[in-house]
């Protein structure tokens, strides 16, 4: 009887073919990947056969390409009759298995169900429920195991005598993705920050990855292919690289040498070495005309991607977590963000939340409607509760056609909508201004 054995521990696949230490993956933002694979074949004179098949079962099928020199490739079939592992074993509900827990020990018995999670076996002491991730191994008793459970190419080449040759495939395949995360940690004393950049890697395919260089590209690539769901599991992080090369008009990073990436895992790499930068922090009180009330002040972080800030670096989109430092110089998160590629010379913005002892407080001293005009007189005051001198951006959305007739304190325009009033104000004090606007119309 033939027994066909799933293992479950992670473990280096093993090929026939004898492999360099070139093999390559650049995963773009499409959740897609270039994958090369080199391989070395022995090869007799005249014709022969050769195979690969550790392959995503995700990949694009017609993009293979065989790379090989002074060597005729014939023909090129690509094997496309394939099934999960899951889907075979759901297919085999009934038959006798062999179950092999992590811990040692041996169960036998039939069959009844499998999903993501579980496995359940009828057995003489009734039915036995075990969790996939305690298995070592499952062994399935059949006489009729032909599936195949990944993609294989089969290659028809022509050698004019015996030699061994390098060969490199070269294919596209999704479920592979990768996404910026920056942590800023911006001290409150001062305006000093850290910035750090990783990337983070996924690997949501069938096949296990070693060896491997890894590149990342910053940019969007029209490719037609079905997008797969993420599963995120953090494994290990390595040393920052900061290799970066223009691609057309897009960024590649080189982040990895030499990586092990395996099957339904992610990884971090820093994407670029850890920057120290300055950042300006500001409390934003922004309101509309008839608005009214007393609120807490959003907290505004914003820093340059600029050479004099130790940056001017093509930033790409991806997730930002803000931290800041304490008295005690422990770090407290006060935000997560979605930072948009930021060119070179860029300002990036970051929402801080909202501030405890900073209140602004509007009020509407007078309003005058017409029939061809309006006319409102708006007060403003800002209380800084806290032991620290702030700066605030006191926000005004005014809209049709109007113009400022009297303010107590100096403003900027901004646009045709908004002008805001520069503000600082020392512990413990308030900062306390009127102005007036006034709309005309037809």
């Amino acid at each position: 009887m033939k027994k066909l054995i799933f293992i479950l521990l992670s473990f280096g696949l093993m090929f026939s073919q004898q492999e360099s230490s070139k093999r390559t993956l650049t995963i773009y933002k499409d959740n897609f990947a270039v994958i090369k694979e080199p391989i070395i074949w022995n090869l007799k004179s005249g014709s022969n056969t050769a195979s690969f098949s550790n392959i995503s079962k995700n990949l694009l099928f017609d993009s293979p390409v065989l790379n090989i020199e002074d060597v005729q490739i014939l023909s090129q079939t690509l094997n496309k009759n394939f099934s999960s592992t899951d889907s075979f074993l759901k297919s085999s509900i009934g038959s006798p298995v062999e179950i092999i827990p992590t811990g040692g020990g041996r169960t036998e018995g039939l069959l009844m169900d499998i999903n993501s999670s579980s496995i359940s076996v009828k057995t003489s002491k009734g039915l036995i429920v075990f969790q996939r991730s305690q298995l070592l191994s499952i062994t399935l008793k059949s006489n009729s195991i032909h599936d195949k459970f990944a993609p294989e190419i089969v290659w028809e080449l022509a050698s004019d005598e015996d030699k061994s040759v390098n060969a490199e495939l070269t294919y596209i395949t999704s479920g592979f993705t990768w996404k910026p995360i920056y942590n800023l940690i911006i001290n409150g004393d001062d305006s000093k920050a850290t910035l750090s950049v990783n990337a983070e890697i996924s690997n949501n395919t069938n096949i296990n990855l070693f060896a491997i260089n890894i590149s990342v590209v910053e940019g969007n690539v029209p490719l037609q292919a079905k997008s797969k769901s993420v599963s995120y599991q953090m494994i290990e992080s390595r040393s920052a690289m900061d290799n970066r090369s223009a691609l057309g008009d897009f960024y590649i990073f080189d982040i990895g040498l030499n990586m092990k990436l395996d099957s339904m895992q992610s990884v971090q790499l820093p994407l670029m070495e850890q920057r120290e930068i300055t950042y300006d922090k500001k409390y934003v009180f922004q309101n509309s005309e008839r608005d009214q009330g007393d609120e807490p002040l959003s907290v505004e972080v914003s820093f340059e991607n600029s050479a004099s800030n130790n940056l001017e670096l093509p930033l790409p989109s991806g997730v930002l977590f803000l931290y800041e430092k304490d008295d005690l110089n422990s770090m407290r998160f006060i935000g997560r963000n979605s930072l948009t590629q930021l060119y070179k010379g860029g300002v990036a913005i970051l929402d801080g939340g909202k501030a405890f002892d900073i209140i602004g407080k509007r009020r509407i001293l007078n309003f005058d409607r017409q029939k061809n005009s309006e006319e409102s007189t708006i007060s403003l005051q800002i209380l800084n509760t806290s032991d620290k001198s702030i700066k605030v951006k006191a926000v005004e959305n005014i809209f049709g056609d109007w113009v400022i007739k009297e303010s107590s304190s100096m403003y900027i325009k901004e646009d045709a909508s908004t002008i805001f009033f520069p503000l600082e104000i020392e512990p413990g004090q308030s900062e306390l201004l009127t102005y007036t606007y006034k709309k005309e119309w037809k």
